[in-house]
């Protein structure tokens, strides 16, 4: 890191107002909601993953109105577990993805189909339990995302060298979308190894590519979150010059845990980071934890500072803007702090006492 990044501190959180893009906290749920109000971070976006997370994020929400915006989707990790059709409900091998050199296949797995088979401990969920309920909660919460959900090629289900079905799983996504566009709700996708088939440029492929030129904008969200961008240079210029009008609702979100912890991608990072335009960059800790929220941010905003050769102050304005740009619909809809009652005003009088984790 450069001795400009290396600045880089929690207060500048609170000082600049950046909030978390995405994260996953209520996977640690001990005193979750007390920790996450400790946070020099004003605002965390809440993703849900799965039908069985929901509860969890609303109530968080709950917990800490003026800080939490919840968020709820289907995550591909989750995506067999969530039927688009009753007969999928039913027969819950339809859902996976055997690999193709042919060393696993479903019925290799008896106990595992028993378990997403009705009545099973982890049975697959009908489009008629867990769609209403989605409607519901974005009902319930106007200011909420939709998210998390989307692409990934990598995905395998624990035990298994099974996949998330492909085809499933393009068909949840283009579902979550057109559900978001309907509600005018802006959107944080998850895709790895599937960028391809959101945008692939004129004279795309057909099958499942090209899915947000062939929804268009009437079948877009009005804001659409890359979360932990992962995809080239290209394809950042390809998505921002989409016709329509839909390259202005792209963002693309960074986090250090995935995007540059490993080895060999900082430089990969760096370059990204240096070619999202202006206006249109997320910082994220897409972390799993209230304990690594402002330590993530704080490592993420120092690669930023870097990347485009300028100040963390400089860097931190522009990321508090751009999060107010993109979460404007639910921060004007959440209460603030002293508004959000004298339980949740005690507790986040505290938290600002506290400071951050990093």
């Amino acid at each position: 890191m450069t001795a400009t990044a290396a600045t880089a501190d929690t207060s500048l959180l609170r000082r600049f107002g950046i909030g978390d893009a995405h994260c996953h906290p209520q996977d640690d749920a001990e005193d979750c909601a007390r920790r996450l109000l400790a946070l020099a971070a004003p605002h965390v976006a809440v993703m849900g993953t799965r039908l069985g997370d929901w509860g969890e994020v609303e109530a968080l929400a709950a917990a800490a109105p003026h800080k939490v915006i919840p968020c709820f989707g289907v995550h591909p990790w989750f995506a067999h577990r969530h039927a688009l059709r009753p007969e999928q409900a039913a027969a819950p091998a339809a859902l996976l993805d055997a690999p193709s050199n042919g060393r696993d296949s479903p019925d290799r797995h008896p106990q595992l189909l028993a378990a997403l088979g009705p009545g099973g401990d982890m049975a697959v969920a009908a489009p008629e339990e867990w769609l209403p309920r989605l409607r519901e909660l974005l009902a319930r919460h106007p200011h909420a995302l939709v998210g998390e959900f989307g692409l990934d090629r990598a995905a395998v289900v624990p035990g298994t060298r099974l996949q998330p079905g492909w085809e499933h799983q393009l068909a949840l996504t283009e579902a979550h979308l057109r559900l978001a566009a309907e509600l005018g709700r802006p959107v944080s996708m998850h895709c790895v190894q599937g960028y391809g088939h959101l945008q692939v440029g004129a004279g795309g492929r057909a099958g499942g590519w090209d899915m947000l030129r062939r929804l268009g904008p009437a079948g877009c969200p009005p804001k659409i979150m890359l979360h932990s961008y992962g995809g080239s240079v290209d394809l950042i210029k390809g998505f921002t010059k989409m016709p329509g009008g839909l390259g202005e609702r792209i963002y693309f979100s960074f986090s250090d845990v995935i995007n540059g912890r490993k080895p060999g991608q900082r430089e990969k990072l760096l370059e990204r980071l240096a070619a999202v335009p202006a206006g249109r960059l997320l910082l994220e800790s897409d972390q799993n934890s209230p304990a690594g929220i402002d330590s993530g941010l704080v490592d993420i905003l120092g690669a930023v500072a870097e990347a485009r050769g300028v100040s963390v102050d400089a860097a931190a304005e522009a990321a508090a803007a751009t999060f107010r740009d993109f979460f404007d619909s639910c921060l004007s809809a959440m209460p603030t702090a002293a508004a959000a009652g004298a339980a949740g005003g005690d507790l986040g009088e505290a938290g600002q006492q506290g400071g951050g984790s990093g």
